[in-house]
């Protein structure tokens, strides 16, 4: 992807969350010591220009983004196409964001490394919703008038793809290659008709009908995830995973045997291997529970689960955003909620607190649409 200018970006300040005295107290102590540090200037002016590129390109995206305000030094600096395609590119931020609207078009993205809601401006100024990522982008569809803008929320800097030959929503999928550029999967099921739009070519191919071996493609899920040019779509009636590689448009469909009393199966993405995420009822306590889905066989292998007492006997849902190896599971029931991500590698669970003002009421607690994203300063639509 080519790298380019970002000076118009505009993230707004961290909003705040609801935290316990303790934490609160804590978050104090850390931020007055860390006010009271003084940067030497008889040190720092002497500082190799080349060396601030390689320290800056190792420090988290958001802290990256708030150096920019230091001095005008700094800010040209970080917005140069040189620091963009050499020192940003070199190192990649491990850790996915997360994109997520609540039912009233509220807006915000979920920094998991520094445990920071942002809030998120909306520059389309019209109603859109995240519907899939890959790398650094972000599709999002505007539901008004059926387009669709494929964007770096960090950057803020987006593109409106041309109008294809479908015009329903149906579902949709991205993937990126660092190098061809992005692929936008766009599949009506009601007349089992898809399309493939290239960045490359910048136009819309593979109009055919998806292959009548792939049955009842109307129930797979609108939030599939991205494997290198794959994406996957977990399916229910039959349950299974339907993929499509982007590249040569061919359709897969496998089986699965959905463990007993299981619900709300989602799929995520670690390492290249497809993780199965869902809740599991047993004697009225309700857990989130996790699967590895084995490559040949598609075989499922648990891996972890957790209880959530605070459910127990009340009808549950789940909303799951993964990628990377971390996940983010959002639970409701009436008016309770709760919020956690799950680090497949440490196996550690995370609670996360919404931001202030966000508990949950009738208009918004559901989760209405959400994405993970890796972000990066440098992914161009």
């Amino acid at each position: 992807m080519a790298a380019g200018n970002f000076g118009s970006f505009s993230l707004m300040e961290p909003l705040s969350t609801k935290k316990s005295r303790r934490d609160r107290n804590m978050k104090e102590s850390s931020r007055v010591s860390y006010m009271t540090e003084v940067m030497e200037p008889q040190i720092w002016k002497s500082f190799p220009e080349d060396l601030f590129e390689h320290v800056l390109a190792r420090l988290p995206i958001a802290t990256i983004i708030r150096f920019r305000v230091v001095c005008q030094q700094w800010n040209n600096l970080i917005t140069s196409q040189g620091f963009s395609q050499h020192s940003c590119v070199q190192v990649s931020q491990a850790i996915p964001w997360f994109y997520i609207t609540f039912e009233d078009n509220y807006r915000v993205m979920y920094d998991p490394f520094e445990e920071r809601w942002y809030y998120d401006p909306n520059i389309f100024g019209i109603p859109i919703l995240p519907v899939s990522s890959a790398g650094g982008l972000v599709c999002f569809f505007d539901f008004y008038y059926r387009d669709l803008y494929v964007c770096n929320s960090l950057t803020q800097c987006f593109k409106k793809l041309p109008a294809g030959s479908i015009k329903r929503w149906g579902r949709l999928g991205m993937t990126v290659n660092g190098i061809e550029g992005f692929k936008v999967l766009r599949l009506d099921d009601y007349v089992r008709e898809y399309e493939i739009y290239d960045s490359v070519t910048k136009n819309w191919g593979h109009l055919a009908k998806v292959p009548e071996c792939i049955k009842r493609p109307g129930y797979i899920s609108f939030n599939p995830v991205s494997i290198d040019d794959t994406l996957y779509f977990m399916q229910t009636r039959p349950t299974g995973i339907v993929s499509c590689n982007t590249s040569t448009g061919v359709w897969t469909q496998h089986l699965i045997q959905a463990p007993l009393y299981s619900s709300n199966l989602e799929l995520a993405e670690s390492g290249g291997q497809i993780m199965l995420v869902g809740l599991l009822t047993e004697n009225n306590v309700t857990c989130v529970c996790i699967w590895k889905v084995q490559k040949v066989t598609f075989l499922l292998k648990e891996v972890d689960r957790r209880q959530f007492s605070e459910f127990r006997g009340k009808s549950v849902s789940l909303a799951c955003l993964g990628n990377k190896g971390l996940l983010l599971c959002y639970l409701t029931s009436n008016n309770m909620y709760y919020m956690v991500t799950y680090n497949v590698a440490t196996r550690k669970w995370v609670k996360v607190c919404l931001p202030h003002g966000r508990e949950p009421h009738a208009e918004n607690r559901v989760l209405m649409h959400g994405t993970a994203f890796q972000p990066c300063l440098t992914a161009m639509p």
